[in-house]
């Protein structure tokens, strides 16, 4: 025994037929879409020109405001990398500066070694273990 009436059957086919026409709709709205944004290309014309390109103004990835919330997020993703960029360049700077100056001492060093041609001097050998 079915709870649907005759007419809930035919108001539930009905629902249907539209969901699957509007379905249709969207499917070919977006076929055409999906054509008119690929560009076919043969060996001749293999290159991109430029007018070719979208402009970053043209370039909209759904239609609607999360398209503006997009590019909320990347600028702020963008301002965010440049100040660890910089806060990290800040406390590299020290640093740099350091090994800068020690370089300087080791070449100093090393060239004052290499002027005094110091002599190396042996180590006595190893007294014998009987010796005390």
């Amino acid at each position: 025994m079915s709870s649907w009436s005759e007419i809930d059957r035919r108001e539930l086919a009905e629902f249907c037929r539209e969901h699957d026409r509007m379905m249709a709709e969207a499917a070919e709205e977006h076929r055409s879409q999906v054509e008119d944004a690929l560009v076919y290309k043969t060996h001749e014309d293999a290159q991109v020109t430029v007018s070719e390109l979208p402009s970053e103004e043209s370039v909209a990835l759904f239609g609607d405001w999360r398209d503006v919330v997009s590019e909320a997020i990347g600028t702020a993703l963008a301002l965010d990398r440049q100040r660890e960029r910089t806060e990290r360049e800040d406390s590299l700077a020290p640093l740099r500066r350091e090994v800068v100056e020690l370089r300087g001492q080791v070449s100093a060093l090393l060239t004052l070694l290499q002027g005094a041609k110091a002599e190396v001097i042996g180590l006595p050998r190893k007294r014998p273990s009987d010796a005390a």
